[in-house]
């Protein structure tokens, strides 16, 4: 095997047993991506004064606002925007490598770079599609601009997920609780826009979709790109490291192989 084969060879392996490609990144890229077009369509044609799902999830938020939901709410719907999104995106691309501050510092504007550019990119869906958000009357906090994709869930959503691919880069055995912590912040983020009043319930569906196509394309994007790269090799050394098969027992694997590789390498003659 030559040494370019083998270099490949441990990149696509690392990348198998990690369960990440760039094919199985883009699966759920792609469908997130059908569904946000037909959505899209969907809403330029017949939902611009919401659907009846959405008219039914108003109602229900008008009927159930104690002041205690609402003030809960608001909380939540506050660390959807500003500088909180963009701190976590900092943390899991400080997080996701292991090594010098140079990498990490790398790594993390990486993160960052990717929550704002998806944001450009959300923005300009949000001018193509104009959607007016539902009537002011039943709105509890305040909001500006066109209602679909939500801004809030679509940025809490992107950030969650750089948080859940941090944590998985760096031990799978460790990711179950944080990635589902990281879940549960985003739903409830994207949920409190609707009960607040300031999105149809299809804006947020609309943001969740939107998140899972940015991900799914940025993740396809640098499985491509970065491999065989000085950046790409930031990632791979995290991938190594937070290996879910375990970091002990993949370093003793290593070890034996390499150890009995020596073994049985021919000595020259003696004399």
């Amino acid at each position: 095997m030559t040494a370019r084969s083998s270099r490949t060879g441990v990149s696509r392996g690392r990348g198998v047993r990690a369960g990440v490609s760039p094919v199985r990144a883009g699966i759920p890229a792609a469908a997130a991506l059908l569904g946000l077009l037909v959505l899209a369509v969907l809403v330029l044609r017949h939902g611009r004064g919401g659907f009846p799902v959405d008219v039914d999830v108003r109602a229900w938020a008008l009927a159930h606002r104690p002041a205690v939901g609402v003030a809960a709410a608001r909380a939540v719907t506050a660390t959807g925007t500003g500088p909180f999104p963009y701190l976590l995106a900092l943390l899991a691309g400080w997080l996701a490598v292991r090594g010098g501050r140079r990498r990490k510092l790398w790594a993390a504007g990486a993160a960052v770079t990717v929550l704002a550019c998806g944001q450009a990119v959300r923005y300009a869906v949000l001018e193509s599609v104009a959607r007016p958000r539902p009537p002011v009357d039943g709105w509890a906090t305040h909001a500006d601009g066109w209602s679909f994709p939500s801004g809030h869930t679509s940025t809490s959503a992107i950030a969650a997920g750089l948080v859940a691919a941090a944590v998985l880069l760096r031990s799978r055995r460790a990711a179950g609780p944080v990635v589902a912590v990281a879940g549960c912040w985003a739903v409830a983020v994207g949920l409190s826009r609707a009960y607040l009043g300031v999105h149809w319930f299809t804006d947020v569906v609309g943001g969740w979709l939107f998140a899972t196509v940015w991900l799914g394309a940025c993740a396809c994007a640098a499985l491509r790109l970065l491999p065989g790269t000085r950046y790409g090799s930031v990632l791979l050394d995290g991938r190594r490291d937070g290996d879910g098969s375990g970091d002990e027992g993949g370093d003793e694997d290593g070890g034996r192989r390499r150890g009995n590789s020596e073994a049985h390498r021919p000595h020259p003659p003696l004399g």
